[in-house]
């Protein structure tokens, strides 16, 4: 007997991290993605099943492993999508959808976007959880040669609205301030090539959601004190019941207030107090450490409940 099956993607980092975890607390663990599922035959019987791997054409196998093999085990689901509804994977058939349940429903979600609006289909125990996303902070830059920074790419038209808005303030009635901004980046999602130098030499860094609520840049802006300008985040994540973070100035959520909150910021150098307390909530509850600690305590509290009975 194993403690941990996990079903993965060889190559989401973020994902594999929480899983790698566990191993380096002292649990035994075996890893199949989607390279080594064909040729994966279990030798092991686990006391815990893992289910991120979700592709159509991986399914089938999945969903037979888990119905027969290992169908003892606590299985929960890991969803670092950017779906805010719990996603049916166990329930669908590659020839024709998602039909009445020929797969077992999960035991517990991990859910990155959950949030008030989260439909959760199956009675099972839901929590959140963000990407565990390392610090950008480079202690050796000591000037703060931008004002304000925002680099993001058009990921989603519900950014477009704000990109413009960013643009004419910096051309208008802010054009007496120094600004980095990079909309579409090199290498994808805003990255320009000297990214973490940016971060670092910035006052206030600029964050408007896209795709999903939760977001890379939110925690490589928070680790590098420069204070975090954004609307309030809706993910339950940084609720105060899961990983509280309350330390980051919030705009309005139609960012009518944008100008006025950046002038804030600036006034009396109040940035350099707000990215102060921003860093610290982050190194306290948001650190890839911590978002780990974090995670293994709900899935061994479940795991341990489930083996009680």
């Amino acid at each position: 007997m194993k403690d941990f099956l996990f079903f993965t993607y060889s190559f989401v980092d973020n994902a594999n991290l929480y899983f790698k975890s566990f191993e380096k607390a002292g649990y035994s663990c075996d890893y199949v993605d989607e390279n080594t599922l064909e040729s994966f035959f279990p030798e092991h019987q686990y006391r815990c099943v893992v289910r991120y791997l979700h592709c159509a054409n991986t399914l089938s196998k999945t969903n037979s492993l888990i119905n027969n093999e290992f169908r003892d085990a606590l299985l929960v689901q890991h969803d670092d999508t950017d779906h805010e509804n719990v996603q049916q994977w166990t329930h669908y058939n590659p020839q024709g959808g998602l039909v009445d349940p020929i797969g077992r429903p999960p035991d517990l979600i991990m859910q990155r976007e959950y949030c008030a609006e989260t439909k959760n289909p199956y009675a099972c125990p839901i929590y959140p959880f963000h990407f565990p996303i390392p610090s950008v902070y480079d202690p050796s830059i000591t000037e703060k040669e931008y004002d304000v920074c925002f680099m993001a790419n058009i990921t989603n038209q519900r950014r477009v609205p704000f990109i413009k808005r960013v643009l004419e303030l910096s051309k208008t009635t802010m054009s007496d301030l120094r600004w980095f901004i990079d909309i579409t980046g090199v290498g994808g999602a805003g990255r320009t090539t000297n990214m973490r130098q940016i971060l670092n030499k910035s006052k206030i860094g600029l964050h408007y959601f896209g795709n999903s609520n939760d977001s890379i840049r939110i925690w490589e802006i928070a680790s590098c004190k420069t204070a975090l300008l954004m609307p309030k985040m809706k993910s339950f994540s940084v609720a105060s019941d899961y990983m509280p973070f309350d330390e980051y100035e919030v705009m309005k959520d139609d960012f009518s207030d944008l100008e006025e909150k950046i002038r804030f910021l600036l006034e009396n150098d109040r940035y350099a107090e707000q990215a102060e307390r921003t860093q610290e909530e982050y190194l306290l509850n948001h650190a890839p450490e911590k978002c780990c600690e974090y995670y293994q305590e709900i899935v061994l509290k479940h795991l341990q409940a489930k083996e009680e009975k």
